[in-house]
């Protein structure tokens, strides 16, 4: 017969043995500590490590799906350029071609004396279908402006500072602009990512795009999409995944897993054709 604890033979197996041990362990490690240790150590291994703090790291991730590509073109939801600033340092090519998305008029202004090599700014947010929509922020210009509404524990008063903003589908884009191929795009649109890539359909079934790098996390609860929705649209077309890791390294991702629907923060990681 079974006892609550197991055989000595079951508890010799280190999942059994972990399983028997846990709710001591779990009365004597504070809460708090328990708390910080997990979310650090998830951040190792990528999890919720995407918040902006390493951007020379992610640039440095980013930049290696441009090796060996002379004239790289760069589609990115830029904001204020951090990003597309960090990429460009971490390139030094001159002939790379930068289009940036951006809707916010405070954004806009920055971008029009940003010094990078052959700078398009698109005055608009891209999702899946062109029109109008509301864009949402603590104040203008603000790095976590999102067309959802929401309600992060961390932010503050998102809808403090509103404005109607121009929408338009990558698929345009890349029409008007006469683009054959984009060498990486970047989303960070803060849960319009999904939206922006089911904009571009068009350009997936003819190979354009060949690297998206992409954020998933607290902005993705808002506008409803999970992992899983990533990995289906992509993994068909031959997009290869992996997570971005503190440092710039890069965790292949061989299947689909629930592990990876983590909500908290944002993590990053690049799709590669």
């Amino acid at each position: 017969m079974r006892t609550p604890c197991g055989s000595v033979e079951e508890r010799a197996d280190g999942s059994d043995l972990a399983k028997w041990a846990a709710p001591g362990l779990a009365r004597l490690i504070p809460r708090r500590l328990s708390r910080a240790a997990a979310i650090y150590l998830d951040v190792l291994r990528g999890p919720g490590s995407g918040t902006g703090w390493d951007m020379a790291g992610e640039a440095s991730a980013d930049a290696s799906t441009l090796r060996g590509v002379p004239r790289p073109v760069i589609v990115d939801g830029a904001n204020f350029g951090q990003w597309a600033s960090a990429i460009d340092r971490a390139l030094g090519n001159p002939d790379a071609r930068f289009f940036l998305f951006e809707p916010q008029l405070a954004c806009q202004e920055v971008l029009g004396e940003l010094a990078l090599p052959n700078k398009t700014v698109i005055r608009a947010a891209v999702g899946d279908h062109a029109g109008e929509a509301l864009l949402s922020g603590a104040s203008p210009g603000y790095g976590a402006a999102s067309l959802y509404e929401r309600h992060d524990t961390y932010f503050g008063d998102m809808s403090a500072h509103q404005e109607k903003v121009e929408v338009v589908t990558l698929d345009d884009v890349t029409r008007d602009h006469g683009l054959e191929r984009v060498d990486l795009l970047k989303l960070d649109v803060e849960g319009a990512e999904l939206a922006a890539l089911h904009g571009a359909r068009r350009s997936h079934a003819a190979g354009v795009i060949r690297a998206v790098a992409f954020e998933f996390g607290s902005a993705n609860i808002y506008s409803r999409t999970f992992f899983r929705d990533f990995w289906e649209l992509l993994a068909p077309l031959g997009f290869r995944f992996s997570r971005v890791v503190p440092g710039g390294g890069m965790l292949p991702i061989d299947a689909y897993s629930e592990e990876h629907e983590h909500f908290r923060g944002v993590s990053n990681y690049i799709a590669r054709r």
